[in-house]
């Protein structure tokens, strides 16, 4: 055995052997251990192996994700930089594999809390991995009210038609030269004295004196015009 890491939970182990294979472990739950320092001797069976069946590439290093359902190992390849990745809740089955180019790998770490990985190589640099986060689109309705899914909207026949700008002038002109009827309004158009009486405060007696009482004994007022005759003048 080459190397070994634990799980975050510490219930999980994979280990690294000389014959190519990544070997994982489920621990059981043991007692505390006892003051006089004895151990609990107990072979374990590897739940799954992991190898690369293609290439045949040994491993440098391996580390679990932060909740330990995913496993990365480096693989020990002269002319590649490659980590490949198990789903350890699918079976272990085979997720992806990560391509950094030329520069041969070192050694490979999980983030212990985000989904990151940095992984190392031999000319001294370090590579960051992450999942980027996915777009999120919103779909709205006409209304501007986001709706759960996309759904067909039928628009009307001239929704969206693009109106001349002649005609707009031409309506707009129409409904300014409108006459207004102001003799045949009818009693709904006209303010009733009485109900806007009743809607003004019973404190203020002054508002409702003036409505009451209107000072209508003021005889209009007129301009006197001369008008002088060019002839007499003359």
């Amino acid at each position: 055995m080459k190397g070994l890491d634990f799980a975050k939970s510490g219930r999980r182990l994979v280990t690294n052997s000389s014959d190519r294979t990544l070997r994982q472990f489920n621990l059981p739950l043991y007692p505390p251990p006892s003051a006089d320092g004895a151990y609990i001797e107990q072979e374990l069976e590897p739940t799954y192996r992991f190898n690369d069946p293609i290439n045949k590439n040994a491993w440098h290093a391996m580390s679990y994700s932060p909740d330990g359902e995913w496993l990365a190992g480096g693989a020990a390849d002269n002319a590649t930089h490659k980590i490949y990745i198990w789903d350890i809740t699918n079976d272990g089955q085979f997720a992806i594999a990560l391509d950094g180019g030329r520069e041969p790998l070192l050694h490979v770490h999980w983030h212990p809390v985000k989904p990151a990985i940095a992984s190392t190589t031999k000319n001294g640099n370090i590579l960051i991995w992450h999942c980027p986060t996915p777009e999120r689109w919103g779909a709205f309705a006409g209304g501007f009210e986001e709706v759960d899914e996309n759904v067909e909207y039928e628009e009307r026949e001239d929704e969206f038609d693009i109106e001349d700008e002649s005609e707009l002038a031409l309506r707009k002109q129409k409904a300014e030269e409108e006459e207004v009827d102001i003799e045949g309004m009818t009693g709904n158009d006209v303010v009733n004295d009485a109900e806007h009486a009743q809607r003004v405060p019973e404190e203020d007696e002054d508002i409702v004196w003036a409505l009451e009482e209107p000072d209508d004994d003021l005889r209009g007022w007129k301009m006197k015009i001369m008008m002088e005759d060019d002839t007499d003048s003359k």
